[in-house]
């Protein structure tokens, strides 16, 4: 594991500047098919500041973008089968030079204060087999009764303390 970078967090809703920049890495990161403008699009829908979506970005010393991770209502990729678990962590990213050293796990612990901020008692992610143990070392255990959906993804979920 690399040395993790200088940086700050803070939700996107703050950092309007940022959306096109997270909304290309997510581009990027998702093989860069097509133009980015969707992608951009779906990104300025996410950050919200009050109710889901949320979206938290990662920043250097520079103020550039390092990577996002949404909060979402639900994950879109699993259509109906999410829709009595709620929320979900949607279009986690790490700019690649930045990978491996510790941002995407400081990340994902702000996600979950966040989510606990918001009185959620448990998190869901669907995660392709490639990434599922990231959120397994982050203490996320197999759903139950989680199978492939069909699309390489598992659902994994963390139960949150809430503290009152």
């Amino acid at each position: 594991m690399g040395e993790r970078p200088a940086m700050f967090l803070g939700l996107l809703a703050d950092q309007p500047e940022l959306i096109a920049e997270v909304g290309v890495l997510r581009w990027r990161a998702a093989g860069s098919v097509g133009t980015p403008g969707p992608w951009i699009e779906s990104t300025a829908r996410d950050a919200g500041r009050d109710r889901l979506p949320l979206t938290l970005v990662a920043m250097d010393l520079e103020g550039h973008a390092i990577g996002a991770v949404t909060l979402g209502p639900e994950d879109d990729r699993l259509g109906d089968s999410c829709a009595d678990r709620a929320p979900w962590v949607v279009r986690m990213v790490v700019r690649p030079g930045e990978r491996m050293c510790g941002v995407g796990r400081l990340m994902m612990n702000a996600v979950e204060d966040l989510a606990r901020e918001h009185g959620h008692g448990r998190l869901w992610v669907a995660a392709s087999d490639d990434h599922a143990d990231f959120y397994r070392h982050c203490g996320w255990g197999d759903a139950p009764a989680s199978e492939d959906d069909g699309d390489g993804s598992r659902v994994l979920s963390k139960g949150l303390t809430v503290v009152a």
